[in-house]
């Protein structure tokens, strides 16, 4: 059973210190049996980073968008008013993160009395620390994570990113690289809940498909711009968040298709490769 002790030596082996300002994409179950709980390992991050860094996790949400954009819409227009009905309003204090997709640490830190959380219904990051205010306040509404982000303002900080028992596929800041690289596919649109009784937002630049990130890995490891080591059981990569966005903006002004996934039933991807592929025939 791994204590704090221990976890927080992973971290310093790994190349965090203090006053690191980090973004963690996390999977509990990958590190293994912790005394304490997921807890455990929030302090043993905090002990590391000291009280001048800071700590940003992704508290994400996906059940505010309409409807009638789901893979599995309703047929019927009645049907669909039910439903819009029952789409909750995103509160920034209240809505819990959806951890079956991101799993239960950014919800122990979204849930800490000191965390600050940015106010958005669909892509929303909360953070401890000196600069979880400057990295939560004001996020935009359009392109949420793209310039003005907390992603981006974590770029500003010179901050990391830390994979603890995951891959790229989660690394949300290559989608930072896609909105700077100004790829065709970043404008899809859609339709969020943002107040009650039928009020909808069209929110611009929404982030989709994220399974064709793994192909920077290698990339990132050639360039040693990734740190490698784990974290109780699981292995783990600590990398400057500006090295690897770099690079992701490099790969894709030469080949906006790049991160794309090859999954052809993909909902996402075939039509993002299609716009790109047109884009270039154009030139």
């Amino acid at each position: 059973m791994w204590t704090q002790a221990q976890l927080a030596e992973d971290l310093q082996n790994i190349g965090l210190s203090s006053g690191a300002n980090v973004l963690v994409h996390s999977s509990l179950r990958t590190v293994g049996q912790i005394e304490g709980g997921g807890e455990t390992l929030l302090r043993a991050c905090q002990e590391v980073i000291g009280i001048e860094g800071t700590l940003l996790v992704p508290t994400f949400t996906f059940a505010h968008s309409d409807p009638a954009g789901w893979r599995d819409a309703p047929r019927t227009e009645e049907k669909l008013r039910e439903m819009r009905a029952q789409v909750p309003v995103f509160d920034a204090v209240t809505t819990p993160t959806m951890t079956r997709w991101l799993g239960v640490f950014p919800e122990i830190v979204r849930t800490q009395p000191e965390a600050k959380r940015s106010n958005h219904p669909v892509v929303s990051f909360s953070a401890i620390g000196a600069n979880a205010a400057f990295l939560t306040h004001n996020a935009p509404f359009h392109y949420p994570l793209g310039s003005e982000s907390p992603l981006a303002r974590l770029h500003q900080l010179d901050g990391y990113i830390l994979l603890i028992g995951v891959s790229h596929t989660v690394n949300t800041s290559l989608h930072l690289a896609e909105v700077w690289s100004q790829v065709p596919y970043i404008h899809r649109t859609v339709t969020l809940k943002t107040a009650p009784d039928e009020g909808w937002t069209v929110m611009q630049g929404s982030p989709e498909c994220s399974d064709g990130f793994g192909k920077i890995e290698p990339l990132l490891r050639q360039s040693r711009l990734l740190r490698q080591g784990y974290i109780g059981n699981a292995p783990s990569q600590l990398m400057r968040q500006r090295g690897a966005v770099s690079m992701a903006v490099a790969l894709l002004q030469g080949n906006g298709s790049i991160l794309l996934c090859d999954d052809p039933d993909c909902l996402w991807c075939p039509t993002a490769r299609k716009l790109t592929a047109e884009q270039m025939l154009s030139f």
